[in-house]
């Protein structure tokens, strides 16, 4: 209490000043000590404190501040500062310093920190702020970004900035502090922690080289002159042109940062060092750009993850030195993924398609009414996007399929040779031939699907014909083959007589259960697709579900065909389901642990996870409900004596069936509850919710037997501790029910 009394006792200074200039009454003032009296014993509470506490208090004071500014600006000002007029900032500042103090491991506290210190005209207290959080979260990448921008941009009040070496020096040591730490979704184009800081440092390294070029372009010095302006110096920029007399100042307020000096980090900075001294062409034409693209392809080991990363980075790049920087980029992949990598399918395709996506940067036109906010705020330009249009288009797309073709051609049929290495390279090499004919038949389908220009159509739908004959079979490409016909609107016999090869020679085993799945629904989807006959179509589904039969998908479209069949009866709809299911219970009707199937169901939104032998039950239960609610009950009592191994979450789902309203027996429910509890998955609360609806239905009786029963089964499968288990959730139903 005398902590909080001596916080209090501080205030006093300033609520006197508040109240001699009028920006406060007397009462206002006193419910200003209460509130804060209130925070400070929130405080003082030891280990009763949480980070909210802190964060309270510091939303009431910044209301509080905004408040006295509002009210002070009405007042006349004699033009003197008085204690009054920072007093508040301060407190919220050393608010921000204690809660970080108390609480080091909130990320929230110090983000709100941080974001206090930027609100305040000190350049200083930036610096230490951002240094504090870095030194306490040193794998926290947005901290190191955060600061590197703070020392090469600053914000958009002009502090900070004009600090590239501090900003370059910030992203060396993250990436040392985040070394491995590299983006666990790759894959989908998700930036880890250190590519998030690879990004940061070229953005460093190119602004620094475009405000070097505004200021040259003012001061007239080009390429050429003989003006010596490059200086490397211990701290602060690679230019001296980028210093003014307030250097030491600004030195002053560099972050400092944890850890000691690595040597590789040493090695690094005296590589750039050298670029920088090289002259100030070397500078312009990006030659430190290019250091730091060459130890980012380093440390990824020059994997084809490293040169997207690159691209997405590049592409979109604000700056003339983009196109040079990309030509960089294809240079090291052409030299380090040659052609016996593996990863050189994927090497061929950047190269090929380039062209579509790389463009000089064109910078916008400079107008009076654009705030440089605006400019700030513009998006920034989708890197998978195609930039080209019309005639570049054209010839990029031409260009595009001639580098795709000489590789191709060039490919030789790979005989297997003599001694088991010689096989597994020629293995390795047809699965990279395989490969790249895919990819790029994809990419012409891609690309095909896109254009609205007939020529480029018709250019492109003749190199995939072209493709499509020339490559290996596979089911990929019989399934484009297949899309690309249906597309051209070729004949029916051709595409009939397509998608049956596709089915035999993908239908079955050596191909992959997924890729089965897929030809297989394409040629029924396709036989639909015809309107082939009820009589033709009916064999290819039974003949697809004998050769997959726990492809939901498959038995999905069946149930659908045979439910719209105009030749189907209700009579014998409802036989087929009843077969069906019996058929899905089966063992061999169980997924293969390596299955993952490509498709979603449209009839049921659990379906996805739902194998044939939960689908197809579901699917008769609605149609009866829908087409049959008079024999609903007795062709379900008649599916339960014919299918003794339905799921338990089937049966449960009976009690509470979803759709239209039916009138359910007693019969039917206690024949229900019967086959759920005797179920192997059942556990305590089937007992508990069959005793419960007996009880409601007035058979006091029938419920006693079922309890007794439920502790018999409970007792031989747990213990006496499922009994008490089942004793105590039995009491709470049986107080609900009193209520």
């Amino acid at each position: 209490m005398e902590k909080v009394q001596l916080a209090l006792e501080r205030f006093l200074p300033e609520l006197r000043d508040l109240e001699q200039k009028k920006v406060f009454t007397r009462d206002e003032i006193s419910d200003i000590v209460n509130k804060r009296r209130g925070f400070e014993l929130s405080l003082a509470q030891g280990r009763g404190t949480k980070p909210s506490d802190y964060l309270r208090y510091v939303e009431y004071e910044r209301k509080l501040e905004k408040l006295r500014r509002a009210r002070a600006s009405r007042i006349a000002s004699t033009g003197t500062k008085s204690l009054s007029d920072h007093s508040i900032p301060a407190h919220i500042t050393q608010l921000h310093r204690l809660a970080v103090r108390r609480f080091p491991e909130s990320l929230l506290l110090w983000d709100a920190s941080i974001a206090h210190a930027l609100t305040q005209a000190s350049p200083l207290l930036v610096s230490r702020t951002l240094a504090a959080a870095i030194a306490m979260h040193p794998t926290h990448t947005p901290y190191w970004v955060m600061a590197s921008q703070w020392e090469s941009d600053g914000d958009r009040k002009g502090m900070g900035g004009g600090n590239t070496e501090g900003a370059r020096r910030l992203c060396m040591r993250a990436l040392r502090f985040l070394k491995g730490r590299k983006g666990a979704k790759r894959e989908e184009g998700v930036d880890g922690p250190e590519e998030l800081v690879w990004r940061e440092w070229i953005r460093v390294e190119v602004a620094f080289v475009e405000r070097l070029r505004e200021r040259w372009q003012v001061l007239g010095i080009g390429k050429g002159a003989t003006e010596d302006i490059v200086r490397v110096k211990g701290k602060g920029d690679a230019a001296a042109a980028e210093q003014d007399d307030g250097a030491a100042d600004e030195q002053a307020d560099e972050i400092e940062l944890p850890g000691e000096v690595d040597e590789e980090d040493a090695e690094l900075k005296k590589e750039i060092d050298a670029k920088a001294l090289s002259g100030q062409e070397a500078l312009l034409d990006g030659a430190i750009v290019r250091l730091v693209i060459d130890n980012l392809l380093k440390s990824y080991s020059h994997s084809i993850f490293a040169y997207k990363l690159l691209l997405s980075i590049l592409r979109p790049l604000p700056s003339p030195l983009r196109l040079s920087l990309l030509s960089h980029v294809y240079t090291s992949l052409s030299a380090h993924v040659p052609p016996s990598s593996p990863s050189y399918p994927a090497a061929l395709h950047l190269l090929a398609t380039r062209r579509l996506y790389d463009v000089a940067y064109s910078p916008p036109k400079k107008s009076k009414k654009r705030s440089a906010d605006d400019a700030e705020v513009a998006e920034p330009e989708d890197p998978a996007y195609i930039k080209v249009s019309g005639e570049k288009l054209v010839d990029a797309v031409g260009k595009a399929c001639d580098e795709y073709w000489g590789v191709l051609k060039g490919l030789k049929g790979k005989s297997k040779g003599k001694g088991k290495g010689k096989e597994r390279e020629g293995d390795s090499d047809a699965a990279k031939a395989q490969q790249m004919w895919e990819q790029f038949c994809a990419w012409l389908e891609e690309m095909a699907d896109e254009t609205e220009d007939e020529g480029l159509l018709a250019f492109l739908s003749a190199n995939l014909a072209s493709a499509l004959s020339a490559a290996p079979p596979s089911a990929f490409l019989a399934l484009l083959h297949l899309r690309h016909l249906l597309r051209s609107s070729a004949p029916p016999a051709d595409i009939l007589a397509l998608s049956k090869k596709m089915t035999k020679s993908f239908g079955s085993s050596p191909t992959p259960a997924a890729q089965q799945e897929q030809v297989w629904v394409a040629r029924l989807e396709t036989a639909g697709s015809l309107s082939l006959p009820d009589a033709d179509v009916a064999p290819l589904f039974a003949q697809a579900t004998r050769a997959l039969p726990y492809s939901t998908k498959l038995w999905d479209l069946y149930a659908a065909f045979t439910e719209s069949s105009q030749a189907s009866t209700p009579g014998a709809v409802e036989a087929w389901y009843e077969s069906s299911i019996r058929r899905s219970l089966l063992t061999d009707a169980l997924p293969p642990a390596d299955f993952a199937s490509t498709f979603r169901s449209n009839t049921d939104a659990a379906a996805p996870e739902n194998p044939p032998r939960e689908l197809l039950p579901r699917r008769y239960a609605h149609y009866l409900a829908t087409t049959s609610p008079a024999s609903y009950e007795r062709s379900l009592v008649a599916l339960l004596s014919t299918a003794p191994t339905l799921s338990l979450s089937f049966l449960s789902s009976l009690l509470s069936p979803s759709g239209p309203s039916l009138p359910s027996s007693q019969a039917f429910r206690t024949a229900l509850h019967e086959r759920i509890v005797a179920h192997p998955d059942a556990d305590d609360s089937a007992w508990v919710a069959y005793a419960a609806e007996l009880v409601r239905a007035g058979q006091v009786a029938r419920g006693q037997e079922v309890l007794r029963r439920a502790r018999g089964a409970l007792r031989q499968r747990g213990g006496e501790g499922a009994v008490r288990a089942f004793e105590a959730e039995w009491e709470e139903v049986c107080r609900g029910m009193e209520a």
